[in-house]
């Protein structure tokens, strides 16, 4: 699981995916850490076909450039 304070890459957050996934079968909502990038984001949401409604994403208000995700699949 990674930090709050940890930044992730695409590559990371798919490598994380996976883990999930082998973990887990049913469909439920997953940690799925801070990134820089909405394009890393987006990459990682695609890897693990999230659908509409599955993706939660909030940019920081304070401008500190994390964007905390949790992803549903």
């Amino acid at each position: 699981m990674p930090r709050a304070d940890q930044v992730l890459t695409a590559q990371e957050g798919i490598k994380l995916a996976n883990a999930c996934t082998t973990k887990k079968s049913d469909p439920s909502w997953h940690w799925m850490g801070n990134y820089g990038s909405v394009y890393d984001v987006v990459n990682v949401a695609n890897s693990r076909g999230v659908g509409v409604g599955g993706l939660v994403t909030i940019p920081n208000a304070s401008g500190g450039g994390l964007i905390p995700t949790f992803m549903y699949y």
